[in-house]
């Protein structure tokens, strides 16, 4: 997938690190060739990246249609309401999706999945998630043949790649009462649904994580501010994309356990944590993104930490 440039300011902060490691990540234009052994991942807003190694584009949860809400005259709303049409923007998907092969869902809600039915059919993608993703995919005439339903667990090779799906759960939105918020945003998608879907059919659907082994490397991928730590323990990836909004702290030791799971991950780069695409993020906000930094370099001092900017690449070095 090339990324055009971005159309809106940029809402992150700029590159920073805490910590030296041995592989020096580095910025890199668009489109520009990669060497043996390097991998570049691009941060899509939201949870949502794209990563490859030069042969093969992955997606992960993009969400380009949230750059919408805080474009000029939409006032920044939170989107369209539970029973109104929640329909992707192809303006923006088309301004920077031209390639794909794999589009990976961590969970069905809008913000990770909204996107990705349109994605395929434009880019002839194959979706990999739990069965509410590929419901929800059906809903937009996505094939079966595109379609790869995982429950957690599998452990696929895809020749030039492998995926690991590693059983997640979701944050614990609402004061821990996730299951029980009764704002219908759980459970399960059904089959049957046709476009345009309504916001309220955008449900969770169970939730995911992934080891994603590319180009010699092992990228940890998260879409969600929890973990089960049982799941974690064992992996060994040298970069981690750890969901790491405000929602974290809902989670006894978050950080640390995490880092001591994945044995101190060479890089760490936060998702879902650009205050869903807002060009001009709180203070506290940006507070919480530096106090996640401390964090990681309280746990991990040796760990590089990336904070990511919207469309910019960033290369990971062959690792030696």
């Amino acid at each position: 997938m090339r990324l055009r440039p971005a159309l809106l300011a940029a809402g992150l902060l700029a590159c920073f690190v805490s910590r030296p490691v041995t592989a020096q990540p580095s910025k890199q234009a668009a489109g520009t060739a990669l060497k043996k052994g390097e991998i570049r991942l691009t941060y899509l807003g939201n949870a949502g990246w794209e990563i490859t190694d030069g042969t093969k584009v992955v997606l992960v949860d993009p969400f380009l249609t949230q750059f919408a809400r805080w474009a000029p005259g939409s006032k920044g709303t939170d989107g369209p309401a539970q029973n109104d049409p929640y329909v992707p923007d192809t303006a923006l998907i088309n301004a920077h999706v031209t390639k794909a092969d794999y589009i990976l869902i961590t969970h069905g809600h809008p913000d990770h999945a909204l996107d990705a039915g349109v994605i395929s059919n434009k880019t002839g993608a194959v979706i990999i998630g739990h069965e509410t993703a590929a419901n929800l995919a059906r809903a937009y005439d996505v094939p079966d043949a595109r379609l790869i339903t995982v429950i957690g667990g599998e452990d696929y090779d895809f020749d030039d790649f492998s995926l690991r799906v590693i059983p997640n759960i979701h944050s614990a939105l609402d004061d821990k009462h996730y299951y029980n918020n009764t704002r219908g945003i759980t459970g399960n998608a059904p089959r049957g649904l046709k476009a345009p879907l309504r916001r309220k059919d955008y449900v969770e659907g169970g939730n995911l994580a992934y080891l994603l082994r590319m180009g010699g490397h092992q990228v940890v991928i998260m879409g969600s501010m929890n973990y089960i730590e049982r799941e974690m323990e064992g992996l060994r990836p040298d970069i981690a994309l750890v969901g790491s909004n405000s929602q974290r702290l809902e989670v006894f030791e978050f950080t640390g356990r995490l880092m001591k799971a994945l044995g101190n991950p060479a890089v760490v780069i936060p998702t879902h944590a650009d205050a869903y695409g807002d060009p001009k993020p709180s203070a506290a906000a940006l507070a919480d993104r530096k106090k996640f930094q401390q964090e990681v370099a309280t746990a991990s001092p040796k760990t590089r930490f990336i904070s990511p900017t919207w469309f910019e690449p960033i290369v990971i070095p062959a690792r030696r």
